[in-house]
């Protein structure tokens, strides 16, 4: 037999579902235990817990997000909040005209509802969260006081013939600065601003070499003696790489100085970040200043902040990480994004941190955090899936792997006592953007596999 994920999920891209906006898909939802006769239960943040036991054997988790990212091509006209995703196959693949696809996660969800319309024997507790996209507020608030099993198999992934059994905690933490503005005493204003480096997802791309737009900046801005800053601001969040910066400076340094100056900047980044630039803008404004040595110290804490991966695996994946996101002067804070999935090397990543704020004497909170997972790579449910894994549908064993992203199913692990989870998923490239697509023939090879895991 084979699952019906597929017309399972065009029917949920026929739903709005915006992160944030997941009332209609977990009306859905309920609507889809009731007509089946299902337990069915709906929380106030719009998760959905889905009951279906046809065997006395004790039950599997199955799980995945309801929501998605939602962009779109310029001249693509719809309103998420109204309109369906238009889902077209093309290549061997499904993807949406002009918008985000959503796959990420509604395949995820697709494959749970295949599985409990199937008249497969087994117990499933079936856990819809909400809102994963951009808070995790529904994986946060999830009651699990109806849940009886103990091992969890979640659907949101991205690669697939992979078993995902690791991935990172997430905190926010803000660095405050205590600097003093003064009238300035230099002669000439100027507005540098480098851009065009890639930045990206701190989970993801935070050992490409990327770079980071704010120590890039400081390191140029270090090099003027007598300089005097007025404002610094490069970044946008806690976890995505920086691509850019700007900073508005006094100097005595000319216009033709400064200009030689940022030129022979860009030629010497270019061998690294072939696409930067930089470039000064003379004003005549005079703004309140941090002096001359209050702006080296300024320039030094970004120059030698740790940004960067700290630890990697014996596969060479990284374990712990740290972001400088956001350095705003003006707010006078950094915004630092951290990542671990490893409970020694989170510990000593945050004392790294404390060590480094100490020094520089700035004040350290912490105003989030979000769970990571670690299971065990010999534990009941990895085995299971390792043996119930269709060699013939992939050609070669899966691969158990860490993902240095952030995952609801940490907050899960931490609610349930002795919890096993694992992640498995078809192949989806792109996601959260217009070129989101996921293979067919991947979805099946996958849905064989739950199939087996299943029985």
């Amino acid at each position: 037999m084979e699952l019906n994920t597929i017309q399972f999920f065009k029917e949920i891209a026929k739903i709005p579902r915006e992160s944030g906006n997941e009332k209609q898909i977990a009306e859905y939802l309920c609507r889809f235990a009731k007509e089946r006769k299902l337990f069915y239960e709906k929380d106030q943040y719009h998760n959905v817990l889905i009951k279906k036991k046809t065997a006395d054997k004790e039950p599997i988790i199955l799980q995945a997000h309801t929501d998605m990212v939602c962009e779109k091509e310029d001249e693509k006209v719809i309103d998420f909040a109204k309109d369906a995703i238009e889902v077209i196959e093309e290549n061997g693949y499904l993807k949406a005209k002009g918008t985000t696809l959503g796959a990420d996660n509604a395949i995820g969800v697709a494959q749970i509802l295949a599985i409990l319309d199937s008249d497969i024997p087994y117990n499933i507790e079936a856990i819809f969260t909400a809102t994963e996209e951009t808070s995790m507020i529904g994986a946060m608030n999830f009651d699990v006081s109806k849940l009886e099993g103990k091992k969890l198999l979640n659907l949101d992934g991205f690669e697939e013939n992979v078993i995902l059994i690791e991935s990172a905690c997430f905190y926010d933490i803000i660095l405050k600065l205590k600097n003093k503005f003064s009238k300035p005493r230099r002669q000439n204003t100027y507005n540098i601003i480098l851009s065009g480096m890639e930045g990206g997802h701190s989970g993801f791309e935070i050992d490409k070499k990327r770079g980071n737009s704010n120590i890039e900046l400081a390191k140029l801005l270090d090099k003027i003696e007598d300089i005097e800053i007025s404002d610094f601001i490069g970044g946008t969040k806690f976890n995505v790489i920086p691509s850019q910066a700007k900073a508005k400076i006094m100097t005595n340094l000319t216009e033709r100085e400064m200009e030689r100056l940022c030129q022979d900047i860009q030629k010497e980044l270019r061998a690294n970040y072939p696409k930067i630039k930089v470039t000064s803008v003379f004003e005549e404004i005079k703004e309140k200043v941090i002096d001359t040595q209050q702006s080296k110290e300024f320039l030094q804490k970004i120059i030698q902040f740790p940004h960067g991966v700290f630890y990697r695996n014996e596969n060479q994946e990284v374990t712990t990480s740290v972001n400088l996101g956001v350095v705003n002067l003006q707010e006078q804070k950094f915004k630092v994004g951290m990542r671990s999935s490893k409970e020694s090397e989170e510990q000593e990543c945050l004392n790294v941190l404390k060590s480094y704020s100490g020094k520089f004497q700035l004040d350290f909170t912490i105003i989030g955090s979000q769970p990571g997972f670690e299971s065990n790579p010999n534990s009941s449910l990895i085995q299971e899936l390792l043996k119930a894994h269709p060699i013939e549908e992939f050609k070669e064993f899966p691969k158990l792997k860490s993902v240095h992203i952030t995952v609801e199913v940490g907050f899960f692990k931490q609610k349930i006592p002795n919890l096993q989870i694992a992640i498995i998923s078809p192949n989806i490239q792109g996601a959260h953007t217009t070129k989101e697509r996921v293979e067919i023939d991947s979805i099946r090879r996958v849905d064989k596999w739950l199939m087996n895991f299943i029985k």
